[in-house]
This record gives C-alpha cells, sequence and structure tokens, in this order.
C-alpha cells in the first residue's frame, strides 16, 4: 500500500472507531469465507457489521484517537465488530456465533468509552434488548394503574350488584307474596 493511501485508511478506521458505539474484536482463524458471510448478514440484521482489517494499521488508528485498551487486541487475525445500534443484539449474535464455531473467539472491546472485557461481553449477550427492557419498564409502570382502576371498577360495580340482589331478593319475596295468595 502506498503511503499516502495508508494513511487515508488510518483516518477512515479512526473516524469509524470514534463513531461506533461498541468495538468487538474476535480472532477469526479457521472460519471460512462463507461462515464470515452469513455473520456479516447476521450482524447486518441488528445494525452492525463485521470486518477484517490490517493490524498495523487498525493499531494506529486505535493509538492516535486513544483506544490503547484495544491496541492489544489487535494481533493475530483479528477482525472487528463495529456497532452502531443496541449492543445486546450484535452481543448476541456474536456470542451464539462464537459457540457455534469453536474457532471463533471473543477478545474483548470498547462500549460507550469504557472497556469490553470477555466477562462484560458475556453478561451483555445475556440481558434482554432495549426494546424488551423498556417494554418490561412500561409494564412495571402500568401495573399499579390496571390495579387501582381495577379496584375503582370493583367499587362502581359492587353497589350495582348489590343493589341487583336486592332488586332480585324483593322480587322473589313479591312472588312468593303473590303464590301464597293464590
Amino acid at each position: 500500500m502506498v503511503r499516502e493511501k495508508k494513511v487515508e485508511r488510518v483516518k477512515e478506521l479512526e473516524e469509524v472507531f470514534s463513531n461506533a458505539s461498541s468495538l468487538v474484536l474476535a480472532e477469526y482463524r479457521g472460519i471460512t469465507v462463507t461462515q464470515q458471510m452469513q455473520l456479516r448478514r447476521q450482524l447486518n440484521n441488528v445494525g452492525a457489521s463485521f470486518s477484517v482489517i490490517k493490524m498495523s494499521l487498525a493499531k494506529r488508528a486505535a493509538e492516535n484517537i486513544g483506544f490503547n485498551n484495544i491496541v492489544d487486541f489487535l494481533s493475530g487475525p483479528t477482525g472487528v465488530a463495529v456497532i452502531n445500534s443496541d449492543p445486546v443484539e450484535a452481543a448476541k449474535v456474536l456470542k451464539n456465533f462464537s459457540d457455534e464455531h469453536e474457532s471463533f473467539t471473543i477478545k474483548g472491546g470498547r462500549m460507550e468509552g469504557e472497556d469490553l472485557t470477555l466477562d462484560k461481553f458475556n453478561l451483555l449477550a445475556t440481558l434482554d434488548s432495549r426494546d424488551v427492557l423498556l417494554a418490561k419498564l412500561a409494564g412495571g409502570f402500568l401495573a399499579p394503574l390496571n390495579k387501582f382502576f381495577g379496584v375503582g371498577r370493583a367499587l362502581i360495580n359492587k353497589p350495582a350488584y348489590a343493589f341487583q340482589s336486592l332488586i332480585d331478593q324483593k322480587n322473589l319475596n313479591n312472588d312468593e307474596i303473590n303464590n301464597e295468595e293464590e
């Protein structure tokens, strides 16, 4: 690669790394091209991408923007998953792919400016997605309201049931009186 192209590529990587909400680095040794395409397709469906890039350029880009925590992971055949959406969904895809393919190993990464260790990554992959968590939160807020309105409905309905019982009882008593008179 000509020096100018390398400098340009490093700048592109700096921009990609800086704009990503999360980066996950994984060793892909032994993964076929077909399997890589399958992974890329799955990640694209959840707003992420997987790229194999020249490690020397990736190291330089990471150092230039202060992502020193990922520099150690940039050795050997390493691919970078760039996540621009919900990191939980992408982590689940990567974790499932790693479980299915022994030669695909998650190394670590960076999320929201913090180190993403292997333990944090595994925890992230077990969480519910953002949408599911928001739905659970909304359900938690609505449950007391539903209970309150249920009690209110019962307060309104109980007197109505009581009055109906009185009317039915009165009609029953009237019917008994009418039957005795006959």
